[in-house]
């Protein structure tokens, strides 16, 4: 399957359907056009509603069904900083209908990875002079 025989416009749909998003990105191997037959379909969204991870888990198998491929869904309310920041760096936006959350929330992930960054350098800078991590 070809990255532009994804049938983005019934992702869209289903997905709006099911979760109410104000933002749904495709990442991974589908946005960077490095697809391959085994390759899963990445997407992240954000929702102003709460969905666990059950119905994140179900509303992924049925949109797997529709395009018969594997899904990947992720609530980026929930991912780590660096997979939000995956997604935001090299994700492809489907679908937004709030231009202000999405600037916010791209923002606010660029601002917590810089931070993570910072604090990751006071540590790897004290493991590579002291020469092990645990010493």
């Amino acid at each position: 399957m070809e990255y532009q025989d994804l049938p983005e416009k019934r992702i869209i749909e289903y997905l709006r359907e099911k979760l109410s998003p104000y933002l749904i990105y495709l990442f991974g191997s589908y946005a960077k056009g490095n697809i391959h037959l085994e390759s899963d379909v990445d997407i992240a969204f954000l929702a102003d509603i709460e969905i666990d991870e059950y119905q994140i888990f179900n509303i992924a198998q049925g949109l797997a069904g529709i395009i018969n491929k594997d899904v990947h869904l992720i609530d980026l309310k929930k991912a780590s900083t660096v997979l939000q920041m995956q997604v935001v760096n090299t994700g492809k936006v489907l679908f937004c209908n709030d231009e202000i959350k999405r600037a916010t929330f791209e923002i606010l992930t660029l601002k917590k990875y810089a931070r993570l960054n910072e604090e990751r350098k006071i540590i790897l800078d004290r493991v590579m002079k002291r020469g092990n991590i645990y010493g």
